[in-house]
C-alpha cells in the first residue's frame, strides 16, 4: 500500500511540474504523507524525500532552511537547523547539498544552477540580487508538497515591489556575522518586516483565486495537498492586484487604511 502511494505522490509531483529545465522551489510538510505511509520515523521521511527527488530528475532543486535569525551577532550555517519542516532538514543534509547566505530566509540548493543561487549577494531580502528575485527571473515552479498552496514566501516578494504603496511594512536591516563553510564573515541584511503598531495581520488566503486564475494546478491525493505554480505567471497576476489594492493581504486592513 505504501508503495503504491509513494508512486502515485511520484507521477503527481512529475505532472505538476510539467517537462523543461526550470528550477523547483518545494515548500513542503512531511506530516500528511506519513499519515498516509502509516510511519513516523526518521527513515520514512528519508524514503518520502527520495520519492520528491525521482519526480524532480535533475533540474535545480531549493528548498526553504529558514533560521531564527542572528544570535548574539552570529550565525552558523553549516549547523543552524532548518524551521522549516523535516523535509527541508532533510534535503539539507543529502551529499551535494549547499545552502545560500541568509540569517533568516538561507535556501538548499542542489543542482545544475546551484553555483549560481550560492553567488548571490543581496543587500535586501527580497530585492534585487535576492533568491526571490533569481526564482522570479529564472521562471521557478513553487511546489507546495503537502502544505496550504498560499503557504510560498515567494508570494512577499510582490509586497516588496509595490513598497512604494505598501504602508504596514518598513525596512528592518540587521548587521552581524555568519558561520559558512568554517569560514566567519561578515553578514549585512535588510529584511521588509511587518509593522507592530498595530500588529499587522496578513491572509495570504485570499491569493487563491489568483493562483488559479495564473494557471496553478492543485491536487488532493489521499487528502494530502499538493499544488504547483510558476513565479511568471502569478507575479502578472497577483502584483497588478495588489498595487491596485495595497491592502489585498492584510486581514486588519482598517487598522492601515489612510483616511480621507
Amino acid at each position: 500500500m505504501e508503495a503504491d502511494f509513494l508512486g502515485a505522490v511520484r507521477a503527481l509531483v512529475r505532472d505538476s511540474v510539467g517537462e523543461g529545465s526550470h528550477p523547483v522551489v518545494v515548500y513542503s510538510s512531511a506530516f500528511p504523507f506519513m499519515r498516509e505511509m502509516r510511519q513516523s520515523n526518521p527513515a520514512a521521511v528519508e524514503t518520502l524525500l527520495d520519492t520528491l527527488l525521482e519526480a524532480v530528475g535533475t533540474r535545480t532543486l531549493l528548498m526553504p532552511a529558514f533560521t531564527g535569525g542572528f544570535r548574539e551577532g552570529m550565525v552558523d550555517l553549516d549547523s543552524e537547523p532548518s524551521t522549516t519542516g523535516l523535509l527541508s532538514e532533510a534535503f539539507r543534509h543529502r551529499p551535494g547539498v549547499r545552502r545560500t547566505r541568509s540569517a533568516f530566509f538561507s535556501f538548499s540548493v542542489a543542482g545544475p544552477d546551484a553555483d549560481e543561487v550560492l553567488a548571490l549577494a543581496p543587500n535586501d531580502a527580497w530585492g534585487e540580487g535576492s533568491v526571490y528575485e533569481w526564482m522570479e527571473r529564472r521562471d521557478a515552479c513553487f511546489l507546495m508538497f503537502g502544505t496550504h498552496p498560499t503557504h510560498c514566501s515567494y508570494l512577499h516578494r510582490f509586497e516588496w515591489l509595490a513598497r512604494d504603496v505598501v504602508n504596514y511594512r518598513f525596512d528592518k536591516p540587521f548587521v552581524g556575522a555568519a558561520m559558512q563553510s568554517g569560514v566567519r564573515s561578515a553578514l549585512a541584511e535588510t529584511l521588509y518586516a511587518r509593522r507592530l503598531d498595530p500588529p499587522v495581520v496578513n491572509d495570504f488566503t485570499v491569493l487563491l483565486p489568483h493562483l488559479y486564475q495564473a494557471g496553478m494546478r492543485h491536487t488532493v491525493l489521499n487528502g494530502v495537498s499538493v499544488a504547483a505554480y510558476r513565479a511568471q505567471a502569478i507575479l502578472h497576476r497577483i502584483y497588478p492586484s495588489l498595487r491596485q489594492d495595497p491592502l489585498l493581504v492584510v486581514q486588519n486592513r482598517q487598522d492601515y487604511e489612510v483616511k480621507p
